[in-house]
């Protein structure tokens, strides 16, 4: 049996859980029968998803029944396939399955040992009623095709992103209820919501002094250990510069071809297929993610330039460059973020005369809403500039409501047989009337 398999689990156990684990609104489902896959971006709290879990089962098992192991860690360098073999020789050599009627297997970080797919995949057909296994990386390589394809039915898949304005104020010891906040809470909260939505809610940033140095090393991890060390990428100083553009375009229009043209100016050559391997790469990390134009054809999607977005504002503020406008952007950023967290296919709409709606929101087959986003809707122009074209979209979309997601203003606009609704960002995100 390996030493260092054996070091790396009896270490776990008599280490025990970090003392503090704060609570997320993300719960992992513990049916037998499936396999937990657990994706996200690097730090976004998928580790400590699993401490959670294990707490909550040691409240009713012996700690013994629960094994963790992350791949990352050094003693377990170089990695080696045989360890997936090594586990269960321990688990013989300890004799668990006599002692306990399930096994759980938490492992971290699995994507780093090659061809892991196909081990999990045996250990779970031989052992399903015996081990139930939750397996985590920051790539949605975790979901390969490869993946899909040998766990069909086998799997289920909770994705981890930083936290939610909710969450970042539980981790500032601020518990929210469902209840309007007095006039004096809604002050705290507002204040609270200027530092989301600059520095983000990735938890070690949350929790830490050194905000932007963080944030820095962050974006530089992602960067080089989840996109460059993963990927067959010549140009690595190109692809950094471009990580850099795209953080100081979030919420703007981007279009390839003008990339490609801007790198030509410069004389370096590079193609829009390679740019746009690039851009998937560092979509896989859940470094970016993007909203095309609607439409009815794929053409249309893939020829009109598409909006990007960063997965946290904390990294599109410290490695983008500022502008005035950059509040505007960060709201818009922080819309799309969580849209995405709540399970939502993301588009933008646009008419012939550049009317733009930022937001139409799609699940499954089915438009459900749209929404615009508009940090600073005082001015009469810019009011009547977002209402317009929502009305034209709610025509094209045939609903009779749209929203508006603002700084401040609240209330409601009556148009025919329509609706259109204003509501305060920190309202919107802590889904309060």
């Amino acid at each position: 049996m390996n030493e260092e398999i054996t070091q790396v689990i009896r270490e776990y156990w008599e280490k025990g859980l970090p003392q503090r684990l704060h609570e997320r609104e993300i719960e992992l489902p513990l049916e037998k029968n499936f396999i937990n896959d657990i994706i996200g971006p690097r730090r976004a709290g998928k580790t400590y998803l699993m401490f959670l879990t294990i707490k909550k089962l040691r409240e009713r098992l012996d700690k013994e029944a629960t094994i963790y192991i992350n791949f990352e860690n050094r003693k377990l360098m170089p990695l080696k396939e045989s360890y997936f073999n090594d586990i269960i020789k321990f688990i013989y050599a300890e004799e668990l399955f006599e002692k306990y009627k399930t096994v759980y297997l938490f492992l971290d970080e699995v994507q780093r040992i090659n061809g892991w797919e196909r081990y999990i995949r045996s250990i779970h057909d031989e052992f399903k009623d015996k081990i139930k296994i939750f397996v985590s990386g920051s790539s949605a390589n975790l979901l390969s095709k490869e993946y899909s394809k040998l766990l069909t039915g086998r799997h289920l898949t909770t994705q981890v992103l930083p936290l939610n304005f909710r969450e970042f104020l539980q981790f500032q010891d601020i518990e929210m209820t469902n209840k309007i906040p007095t006039e004096r809470e809604e002050v705290k909260i507002k204040k609270h919501l200027n530092d989301y939505l600059h520095t983000g809610g990735f938890p070690d940033v949350v929790l830490g002094k050194e905000k932007e140095a963080i944030l820095s090393q962050l974006f530089t991890d992602i960067v080089s250990r989840d996109v460059l060390s993963r990927a067959a990428i010549r140009k690595e100083d190109i692809m950094e510069e471009f990580s850099y553009y795209l953080a100081s375009n979030v919420s703007n229009p981007f279009s390839f071809n003008k990339m490609k043209n801007y790198f030509t100016s410069r004389g370096i050559k590079i193609s829009v297929p390679t740019l746009l391997n690039y851009f998937w790469h560092l979509k896989n990390a859940f470094l970016f993610f993007d909203s095309l134009i609607f439409s009815y054809t794929i053409k249309d999607q893939m020829q009109y330039p598409r909006k990007i977005y960063c997965v946290d504002n904390g990294i599109a503020n410290i490695a983008g460059f500022k502008t005035s406008e950059n509040l505007g952007r960060l709201y818009e950023n922080t819309v799309a973020i969580e849209l995405l967290r709540r399970g939502f296919d993301l588009y933008y709409w646009k008419t012939k005369q550049h009317e733009e709606v930022d937001f139409v929101v799609k699940q499954g087959t089915q438009i459900m809403k749209l929404i615009q986003v508009c940090y600073d809707i005082e001015t009469m122009d810019t009011k009547q500039r977002e209402v317009k074209a929502l009305d034209k979209a709610m025509d094209a979309f045939h609903l009779n409501e749209g929203l508006i997601i603002t700084d401040e203003i609240e209330g409601q606009q009556k148009m025919d047989r329509k609706n259109i609704v204003y509501r305060p960002l920190w309202k919107w995100l802590l889904d309060l009337s």
